[in-house]
């Protein structure tokens, strides 16, 4: 018998037959595929109807959101306000002639320009030191430092308060800080522990220390009574 190995022939057919063990096996979806694709469908399914309802709240409430915004940011500023020199919390403190100290205080304080001698006062409160080192304070709405003059005037209702429990009360009034004084001519009212008065105006000199009803002026005065 013939022994002798035998020749390979190669083969050039490109259509060679693969044995059926090698051949690739027709795909096959698999069911974990299956079920993210329908979560994903459910999942759309619930999404595109929240979508568009934010959508349609948008459109509906945006037209408020631009109101509000405006109110947030205020008036608008205008090219006088620039000009305009504005301090909020303003304190002012300064010394008279027998260097008794004064001190004015406000919420806001608005100044033309920086050459102005007029600074516009929002609730001031001038506070001054009378020489027996008590204190006397005025309040009011508003007012106008007048820098120069050391002089303040008061509006939209003054209030006096002095340290020994006395008070004034008139609609308007007048403070000179360098003077240590203080007048209106409005009608005024006034009280303290001793009585009330009443009158068309006062006069406060000497930082509080002695105050003046002027005009025809009405006292009520408090006694004390006695044991018999």
């Amino acid at each position: 018998m013939d022994q002798r190995p035998r020749p390979t022939v190669a083969s050039t057919d490109p259509t060679v037959i693969v044995p059926p063990e090698r051949q690739p096996r027709p795909g096959v979806l698999r069911p974990f595929a299956t079920a993210q694709s329908s979560r994903l469908v459910a999942a759309m399914k619930m999404l595109l109807p929240a979508i568009a309802l934010c959508l349609i709240a948008l459109v509906v409430i945006w037209p408020q959101l631009l109101q509000r915004s405006d109110v947030l940011r205020g008036p608008k500023i205008t090219t006088s306000d620039a000009d305009t020199l504005r301090v909020a919390n303003p304190r002012y403190v300064g010394v008279d002639e027998k260097d008794r100290p004064y001190e004015i205080i406000a919420d806001a304080a608005r100044q033309e320009s920086e050459s102005s001698d007029d600074v516009q006062l929002d609730s001031p409160q001038a506070d001054m030191m009378t020489e027996s080192g008590t204190w006397i304070t005025l309040t009011a709405g508003n007012g106008v430092w007048h820098k120069r003059d050391e002089s303040v005037d008061l509006g939209g209702g003054v209030s006096v308060f002095h340290e020994a429990g006395h008070q004034l009360a008139a609609d308007t009034a007048r403070i000179d800080l360098g003077e240590g004084t203080a007048a209106s001519d409005d009608p005024t009212t006034g009280q303290s522990p001793g009585g009330n008065v009443a009158g068309e105006g006062f006069r406060l000199y000497d930082r509080g220390a002695r105050i003046v009803f002027t005009g025809k002026a009405k006292a009520v005065l408090y006694g004390s009574g006695t044991g018999g």
